[in-house]
């Protein structure tokens, strides 16, 4: 079989796919070692019977629905390439927005970052790589997530950070950040049973489940976060865009001022920050 014939057949058995193509081109690069630009020189290639073995073992995980990321074990964000396991969220393109509005509150002044919830440690790699003179601090409860966030920093060579056991802030020191920043769990139980897409199933219950209403984080970080700013400081959520309004409402019931949303690029409310001035 060469390479067009399994590329065509293969995206066909893909229904559930919303990205069939993108799968399986990303599917047949990795297990060729090629570029997506030399697929396309190379579509009459045969391929060799242990690649194609390879290939449609792939194929079974990904028409389970099994997410792609967890297939080849390694994501790209933020233009960092990253390794990932089921440990982890696969993290995702929206998520960099956050990484985004955080770098904009950046300065000389601003250097110490608190990541809670790192998972794979994305967003803090992404902060540490941008802003080498900042101290980025990722915590999470999740012990083999903390191994996946430390070991794509070795990798990246990444040396401005650290990653912490923590549950919350539970071993975060007092006073000590300018800028917190979270992705935390924000669906409740009947989300993620209705949800459409079976990737989620994939994905780590505790990094996705909040509780019974899928606020109970937020709200937990957004009211313990001012014993942990030095002084003043920044807050940065990502929640549903179905959250936005309680969201906003917690952050000015906690005394937030500056509070505002931003949209994510299929224009729903995805971010929201505030400052709080002690």
């Amino acid at each position: 079989m060469n390479v067009l014939t399994w590329l065509l057949t293969s995206q066909k058995k893909l229904v559930r796919s919303f990205t069939p193509k993108l799968d399986v081109e990303l599917l047949l690069c990795f297990v060729l070692k090629i570029s997506k630009e030399k697929l396309f020189l190379k579509q009459n290639k045969i391929i060799h019977e242990n690649d194609l073995y390879i290939l449609n073992t792939f194929l079974r995980r990904r028409i389970l629905g099994e997410p792609v990321a967890y297939i080849l074990q390694k994501k790209e964000f933020w233009s960092l390439p990253l390794f990932v396991s089921r440990h982890v969220l696969v993290p995702r393109p929206d998520t960099e927005i956050l990484v985004e509005q955080v770098l904009l509150k950046v300065s000389s002044v601003c250097k110490n970052i608190l990541e809670l919830g790192t998972g794979s440690g994305a967003i803090s790699l992404a902060l540490a790589s941008e802003f080498p003179k900042c101290k980025i601090t990722g915590t999470d409860i999740s012990l083999p997530s903390l191994s996946i966030a430390r070991y794509n920093a070795i990798q990246l060579n990444i040396k401005n950070i650290k990653f912490i056991y923590s549950d919350w802030f539970s071993n975060v020191p007092v006073k000590r950040f300018h800028i917190i920043v979270s992705n935390p769990p924000y669906l409740s139980e009947d989300d993620l049973s209705l949800a459409s897409s079976r990737d989620l199933f994939f994905e780590p219950r505790h990094a996705l489940v909040s509780g019974k209403h899928g606020i109970e984080c937020i709200q937990y970080i957004i009211e313990n976060s001012f014993r942990y700013f030095i002084s003043s400081g920044w807050l940065y959520i990502e929640h549903c865009h179905k959250q936005a309004l309680k969201v906003k409402i917690l952050f000015q019931k906690n005394f937030y001022t500056k509070v505002s949303s931003v949209m994510d690029y299929s224009n729903r409310n995805r971010v929201t920050f505030g400052y709080l001035n002690k």
